[in-house]
């Protein structure tokens, strides 16, 4: 009894150590060849879910517990714990279909069915997102497996545009030429043959005449680069004597 008891101790001590040991050595094989373990929460509980699996068949065997009598008895039984178990079933095989296609995986900035942020980590029934207000959402993998997922950064570049208005009494072609000057400028506006930016007219507004500024900006610097190109476009307007129209409201009051 007491020798059983000690060897199954021993026996999860031992799964924790395997566990360690072969993650360790994972990422200093990663380190050496130069490369990023993209995932590394989610490599880290598959293997320990094989380590430590294997290690409860050996406890079991030690206890001379045999499961076969259980699960033959179970008769109309296994019928409902199979009903029960269904959804978790369903969200272990999504999972699994998930990590292999890698339709997300950690550190992934996405969007799935209306739920922003990065991913944080991809368990056996949920994918964990921290969404971008600092919130930790759980979603059932079937969810992520068989739902449309939008990823905000599919390669190096993004492209962000913004709405920039212009007085009725502005030369318009020299400010369309004032707002590609602006982006031609701006060195956190990226410049590369794969990409375009430009300057579209978007509509006659009831204060001023409105274009729409597209551009693409790398990820690390998408906030910056925004902030630059708006600040850059309203020195150049002043320095040219472009007006950004705002509301006047005129007011008129009579007597009757």
């Amino acid at each position: 009894m007491y020798m059983n008891i000690i060897w199954s101790l021993f026996i999860l001590f031992v799964s924790f150590f395997i566990h360690k040991i072969i993650m360790k050595a994972i990422n200093n094989v990663a380190s050496r060849a130069g490369r990023e373990i993209k995932a590394p929460k989610t490599v880290s509980m598959l293997i320990g879910f094989l380590i430590f699996g294997f290690g409860v068949a050996i406890i079991l065997s030690i206890w001379n517990v045999n499961l076969m009598p259980y699960l033959t008895g179970l008769g109309i039984s296994g019928v409902v714990l199979g009903l029960a178990f269904q959804e978790p079933l369903t969200n272990f095989l999504s999972g699994i279909l998930v990590l292999v296609t890698r339709k997300v995986f950690e550190g992934e900035a996405l969007d799935v069915d209306g739920i922003s942020g990065i991913v944080d980590m991809v368990e056996m029934n949920h994918t964990r997102i921290k969404t971008f207000d600092g919130k930790m959402v759980l979603i059932p993998n079937r969810k992520v497996w068989s739902g449309t997922v939008t990823k905000f950064w599919p390669g190096p570049y993004r492209r962000v545009s913004f709405d920039v208005s212009v007085d009725y009494s502005s030369d318009l072609e020299k400010v369309i030429s004032l707002l590609k000057r602006a982006l031609e400028e701006e060195e956190l506006v990226v410049k590369d043959e794969s990409v375009n930016n430009m300057v579209v007219f978007k509509e006659y507004g009831n204060s001023g005449i409105t274009y729409t500024v597209y551009f693409w900006v790398n990820r690390d610097s998408y906030f910056d680069a925004i902030n630059a190109l708006s600040t850059r476009i309203k020195k150049v307007f002043d320095e040219n004597n472009i007006s950004i129209p705002y509301m006047v409201v005129d007011l008129r009051i009579t007597k009757n």
